[in-house]
């Protein structure tokens, strides 16, 4: 029967008469009872050097003679050496032995309590296993070694990344041999192996050696690698350290800092700063530069400052480094310099002159970042445009205004304002205005029509738009021909009074009568041609008193039925007005036709034979991309100068 243990359970098995013994080959046998058999074997004992150490072996039934063997040699009894434990009961079953003041050379070994046989008839002779004594001695600091070289202390292992290293940690010299641990930092790393061999000079000291194989990785460079060697004779806390520092080589990887995004998109020139930091992480240390779009840019070494920023610092920047291994790929950033609109051209030039009814292309050009809009004002007449939004109209929204067919209400100053946002605040700047004069013969309505009352001052007025400013004019009616300025009689011919760059005639006849009712002819030239403009005069006759009290009361009636008659006339237009809105809105949704807004229709082009008409036939049109030029021209029909002024006096006799 086999057991793998030293210490067998204390029973009392007298009711079979048997017992164990256990022989050299540490098998367990039974024996008779009254056979002497071992109570407690010999043990694995350290000792330092100098101290005591005690063998223990203890019998049971003991009649033989105990004695000790080291490394299988017989070993006597000596007073102050080698003691029995227990003097008085070496006769007994007490055969434990006091190795006083041990020495590695003298004690240090495999030991054997033995006893002879009971008689020299029974085979009850005793011999234990082997159990060691170990002297300690404290092995020698433990070394570093790789590639089969020493690593001095202060000295670094170079490890390629990627690579596996093989390092190994030696603790000789030691009694019993010491335990090695590693240490990366402070984690614990799991060596290959780890052996024991005893010295080849001192066989009673042990080399222990400890092999790590470990991956070489970026993070692991700079970082302490320690071998620790454990042995319970060295002073506490019982180990000692050698320590090298892990140099991984890799090839640079590099980032971009301070290139966050909110800081960039909001870079405005002039008053923003940048500063870019290159890092770069190589080992060998890298060397750093800096590229705009491709070239390489001087820069602080891998700072890169640019303050106060400007818009020539917009581009593509681009970050490397390279060492002895190799050269790191490129990271970039787009540098995007935001600043206000500034308008470099405006034309053709300052003052535009156009012949009536030609084409004219005015044109307005800015730098920005972001790109600009563009919107233009015109100011009619010949006043500034002190302020747009009161004085202006806005009629384009393009780089590029095209007026088709101008006329004379187009001319007076325009105005190209260009915008931009940067960050949540708009920017614009304003051109200089340009001035567009329209030369052309005079230009006014066909026909007119005034009112007078009998007895009274009558006038007729007409308005006729010209440039150059009508150099001759005269009033004709019968045979009678009357310029302007002058009177004759009871005709007077007014001076001429200029509005909105057009020219206003008036012809005061007093005291008129019926037989003043009659057409009456303006005749107006300028260097450019001529035109003629008739106003028909109609004379109304005064009411007496007992006339106008009659009439009173139906004129107030006339006045409280036209009154309801334009009420229910802007009742049915509103209620128009909203069934037409509905049916835009369903035929937006049920058809590709577009509706233009009322508003967005003008004057439609006159004939030749009307083009008296003053503006008549104009539009502007914007040229910009995707915008058809004849749905946008623009023609200010409000701004159309087709004026007959009327006079109404009232009688002033009773």
């Amino acid at each position: 029967m086999e057991c793998s243990g030293l210490d067998w359970p204390r029973q009392d098995y007298s009711f079979l008469h048997l017992t164990f013994i256990i022989n050299h080959h540490h098998h367990f046998q039974l024996i008779p009872d009254g056979v002497q058999r071992f109570v407690e074997l010999p043990t694995y004992t350290e000792v330092n050097p100098g101290e005591d150490a005690l063998l223990k072996c203890r019998i049971s039934d003991k009649k033989g003679v105990c004695s000790w063997q080291k490394d299988n040699k017989p070993v006597g009894i000596y007073r102050g050496k080698y003691e029995w434990a227990n003097e008085h009961s070496a006769m007994g079953g007490d055969c434990s032995l006091w190795v006083r003041a041990a020495t590695l050379q003298l004690d240090d070994g495999q030991w054997q309590c033995q006893v002879t046989a009971s008689n020299y008839d029974v085979q009850d002779a005793l011999s234990s296993p082997p159990a060691a004594l170990a002297v300690r001695v404290p092995p020698q600091t433990p070394r570093i070694l790789f590639n089969g070289s020493h690593v001095l202390p202060g000295q670094n292992i170079t490890v390629p990344a990627g690579s596996r290293a093989t390092v190994v940690c030696e603790a000789r010299y030691g009694n019993p041999p010491a335990y090695i641990e590693w240490y990366l930092e402070k984690d614990r790393l799991s060596a290959w192996s780890q052996t024991n061999a005893s010295e080849v000079e001192r066989p009673r000291v042990w080399a222990a050696r400890s092999v790590l194989e470990m991956g070489a990785t970026r993070s692991a460079h700079g970082k302490q690698l320690a071998c620790r060697a454990h042995h319970p004779s060295y002073p506490a806390p019982y180990f000692r350290d050698s320590y090298t520092m892990l140099d991984v080589t890799f090839v640079p990887v590099v980032s971009i800092l301070g290139a966050d995004a909110s800081g960039l998109s909001s870079l405005e020139e002039g008053s923003s700063a940048l500063s870019l930091d290159c890092k770069a992480d190589g080992n060998p240390k890298p060397y750093v530069w800096w590229t705009k779009d491709g070239q390489v840019i001087a820069t602080n070494g891998p700072k890169l400052i640019l303050a106060p920023i400007m818009r020539n610092n917009s581009g593509i920047y681009g970050c490397q480094a390279r060492n002895s291994l190799g050269t790191s790929d490129s990271v970039k950033i787009e540098i995007d310099v935001k600043f206000p609109p500034r308008i470099t051209w405006v034309g053709p030039d300052t003052v535009v002159e156009a012949n009536l009814f030609s084409q004219v292309t005015l044109e307005c050009k800015a730098e920005g970042n972001p790109a600009p809009t563009y919107q233009w004002y015109h100011s009619p007449g010949s006043a500034t445009i002190n302020n747009l939004l009161e004085d202006g109209y806005l009629i384009s929204s393009t780089p590029q205004l095209q007026l088709y067919n101008v006329s004379y209400n187009q001319h007076g100053q325009y105005v190209c304002i260009a915008k931009n946002l940067i960050g949540l605040e708009e920017r614009s700047h304003q051109s200089e205005p340009i001035t567009l004069n329209v030369l052309g013969p005079p230009v006014g309505p066909d026909t007119a029509s005034a009112h007078g009352w009998s007895g009274n001052e009558a006038k007729v007025q007409t308005t006729v738009c010209a440039d150059p400013p009508p150099r001759k004019a005269s009033w004709l009616w019968g045979s009678l021909r009357l310029d302007v300025p002058s009177h004759m009689g009871r005709y007077k011919a007014l001076e001429t009074e200029s509005v909105d760059g057009c020219y206003r005639y008036t012809l005061s006849i007093g005291s008129a009568s019926a037989a003043d009712a009659r057409v009456y002819v303006l005749h107006v030239e300028n260097e450019r041609g001529f035109s003629s403009h008739a106003v028909s005069l109609t004379v109304h006759e005064n009411f007496s008193l007992t006339e106008t009290a009659h009439v009173a009361p139906l004129i107030a009636g006339a006045l409280v039925i036209a009154a309801l008659l334009v009420l229910l006339l802007c009742l049915l237009i509103r209620c128009r007005r909203r069934r037409d809105s509905v049916e835009y809105k369903t035929d937006e949704l049920n058809s590709d036709v577009k509706v233009l807004p009322a508003d967005a229709v003008y004057t439609p082009q006159q004939s030749h034979a009307s083009m008296s008409n003053r503006g008549a036939g104009t539009g502007y049109s914007q040229s910009g991309p995707g915008l058809d030029m004849e749905s946008s021209r623009y023609s200010p029909g409000a701004l159309q100068v087709r004026r007959a002024a009327v006079v109404l006096q009232p009688p002033t006799t009773v």
